[in-house]
């Protein structure tokens, strides 16, 4: 037999087969049990939703809700001897971390939670203005562009996540250092510099990299979404281009930045990694005290403590940038 007709056979053979695997398949969903099960789960729709609803809530009661409703009590108890907790309800760490070396007459702090707790913000407040300023070109031009290599372009701005975190900074250890690359550069052009390891600049820098992709991919979202017709309309109007993009890109653009800038100062805020390996004892944030407070001293409730009054402030922050936004409308698109 030719090769063009055994070729021809073996195309009958798919076609038939595929032929019976449909038949059987139809009989199959029109068989009566199959069709009774479907008219009754039709029947119960209601059901099945408040199923499903059910499984949601119970996931967030089960890993969400339950260990904070823990951490929540344990804040209240007492650290006995040797780190036992002893079970007995008192304010005594809420004390410790708001009231204790704090003087609001005289405008003196010396509560180590609350300098920490201050310094956090502030680095999340760095992080997420750099990363703004940053990231808003690359987002714009990604959201605007018609090239064929933007798939290539968005590759590049989510490869970083393809490396452990870890590495990204220990990376930025060798960067920083004081044989680092930075050092060299500023030693050619005469500048001496022992390095910026373990300093504020190097905290910042490594949350900068590390967070900048979620402040770019936003902000690209929410330009790729705006008209071109709106901004040819302004155009057309007498407007300039930079005026047009002032008067419609930029307000457009404001859920992608309000977005952006969210997630960035939550992960910032909360980082563990970057204050441990790029900072030094001086730049240590909350997630570092509460973990010294849980593994070296042994004090879990006063850690609780901490880690519910961090919670308190961070979704106050939320809260107060929800009534100047409106959260919903920005992650609702």
């Amino acid at each position: 037999m030719s090769e063009r007709h055994q070729r021809a056979a073996d195309s009958a053979d798919r076609t038939g087969f595929e032929r019976y695997r449909y038949r059987l398949w139809t009989g199959v969903l029109r068989a009566e049990p199959v069709l009774r099960a479907i008219q009754a789960l039709k029947r119960r729709e209601r059901l099945l939703t408040a199923v499903q609803a059910g499984l949601g809530i119970a996931w967030m009661a089960v890993f969400l809700l339950a260990p904070l409703a823990y951490i929540l009590a344990l804040s209240f108890w007492q650290r006995g001897a040797g780190g036992v907790v002893v079970q007995e309800f008192a304010l005594a760490n809420y004390q410790s971390i708001l009231l204790e070396d704090v003087q609001l007459l005289g405008w003196q702090i010396g509560n180590v939670y609350l300098l920490i707790l201050w310094q956090s913000l502030k680095f999340g407040f760095l992080t997420t203005v750099t990363t703004l300023l940053l990231g808003y070109v690359p987002g714009y031009f990604l959201g605007r562009t018609q090239s064929k290599y933007r798939s290539l372009l968005l590759l590049l701005v989510v490869l970083p996540f393809w490396v452990p975190l870890i590495i990204r900074y220990y990376a930025w250890i060798l960067v920083m250092g004081n044989e680092g690359m930075v050092t060299t550069i500023l030693g050619w052009v005469g500048v001496e510099s022992g390095g910026f390891l373990y300093t504020e600049v190097a905290v910042v820098t490594g949350l900068v990299q590390v967070l900048l992709p979620f402040m770019i991919l936003p902000i690209y979202n929410s330009v790729a979404k705006i008209d071109d017709e709106f901004v040819e309309s302004a155009k057309t109007m007498g407007a300039t281009p930079l005026r047009a993009f002032y008067e419609v890109t930029l307000p457009l653009s404001l859920p992608g930045i309000s977005a952006g800038s969210i997630l960035v100062f939550i992960l910032a805020v909360g980082s563990f990694m970057a204050p441990a390996l790029l900072g030094g004892p001086a730049n240590s944030m909350v997630a570092n005290l509460i973990s010294q407070t849980f593994g070296e001293s042994f004090d879990w409730p006063l850690a609780s403590a901490m880690a519910i009054v961090y919670l308190v402030v961070l979704f106050t922050l939320i809260t107060v940038f929800n009534r100047f936004v409106g959260l919903e409308e920005v992650f609702g698109e």
